[in-house]
């Protein structure tokens, strides 16, 4: 009976949650694999995963508790929210305070002295890698 409700509550509640990369740190001299909070001037994340259509959620990485190993660093996995669905199966979204579904309310959090400056940026250039290994 338990496994019976506890299905039936999982069919109407869905957690939306965050699972940032973690790797190896030692190779790029970081302190722990996870993103710095200085990495991201925005992170942007698509709950079609939960949600029945493409949506994304925002958040300014400053805003967001950090790791408690280093406070540079962001966590893994943050709750944004659930995904409650009514006896019609209509969605509605309850999100916390970090994470916003209007990118201009985003925007409004930011300082520009915690922008990202282009030299610091990493670019994925494995394309150009691939490509130049072929010729």
């Amino acid at each position: 009976m338990i496994e019976e409700r506890l299905n039936y509550v999982m069919s109407k509640v869905k957690v939306l949650e965050t699972h940032f990369v973690s790797g190896t740190s030692g190779s790029s001299e970081r302190t722990q694999a996870t993103p710095r909070k200085d990495e991201f001037n925005i992170i942007a994340i698509d709950i079609a995963l939960r949600h029945p259509e493409h949506k994304f959620l925002f958040a300014n990485p400053q805003n967001l508790e950090s790791s408690g190993d280093d406070p540079n660093h962001l966590q893994q996995n943050y709750v944004m929210g659930f995904v409650l669905t009514d006896e019609s199966g209509n969605p509605t979204l309850s999100i916390t305070d970090e994470w916003h579904e209007d990118l201009s309310d985003v925007l409004e959090t930011l300082d520009p002295n915690d922008r990202i400056h282009v030299d610091d940026m990493q670019t994925d250039n494995r394309y150009l890698i691939a490509n130049n290994h072929d010729e």
